[in-house]
């Protein structure tokens, strides 16, 4: 590697993050405007990057003769399948971990959402009709049981939420579950020992029972 670090940006920039970056020593940053679609960059822009940061590759991937790393922004890796990297002594890395909160939040969201019956609820205030004492309106989801169908990042961060609001959480999964080992997370979310669950089902059975509280 040279003793600058090139570094090709191809998705949103974060301003904060991109200043910080470009004010390290020794690190050259270069923005394209991004697409969330595969597309050829020029190839004399790609020559020299040794860090891309990106969605998906440039259909010009060959053109990346000095690449070491590429960083995605997607959990998920397909893009990546074809391309042959360690073959090519690159390296690559997910955002695995990095959508727990937003996408865990979003569930426990949906949730109370769905026990008040928010949809009606806002059609009511649009139709001026300001009190109700429907029981569908005043659903609690304290007590309870959420199912997870798997428990990785965004079904820890999930149970851990849930147990805050007081509900019992059952996750579905095919191994026991345990630490979460060397995978990103963000310090005091989501469930690294694997010890909120109250139970744990595998396929078509019970495997243990996890937690202590009821």
């Amino acid at each position: 590697m040279s003793e600058t670090i090139e570094m090709l940006v191809d998705v949103p920039a974060h301003e904060v993050a991109l200043a910080r970056l470009r004010a390290m020593a020794g690190v050259k940053v270069t923005l394209v405007e991004p697409q969330e679609k595969v597309r050829p960059l020029p190839a004399e822009l790609l020559h020299g990057v040794n860090i891309l940061f990106c969605t998906f590759p440039p259909q010009n991937f060959s053109d990346l003769c000095s690449l070491q790393w590429i960083q995605i922004t997607s959990a998920g890796y397909e893009q990546l399948r074809d391309l042959d990297l360690p073959a090519k002594g690159i390296q690559a890395s997910n955002a695995r971990g990095c959508y727990d909160v937003p996408i865990a939040e979003w569930n426990i969201a949906m949730m109370v959402n769905l026990a008040r019956n928010l949809r009606q609820t806002i059609r009511n205030q649009e139709a001026k009709i300001f009190f109700s004492r429907l029981a569908e309106f005043q659903r609690e989801i304290r007590g309870s049981t959420v199912g997870l169908w798997g428990y990785g990042g965004i079904g820890r961060e999930t149970a851990r939420l849930a147990r805050v609001l007081g509900m019992r959480v059952h996750v579905l999964e095919l191994q026991p579950v345990g630490p979460i080992g060397d995978i990103y997370c963000l310090p005091s979310v989501g469930d690294p020992e694997g010890v909120l669950p109250h139970r744990v089902f595998g396929p078509g059975q019970e495997l243990e029972f996890l937690g202590c509280a009821t």
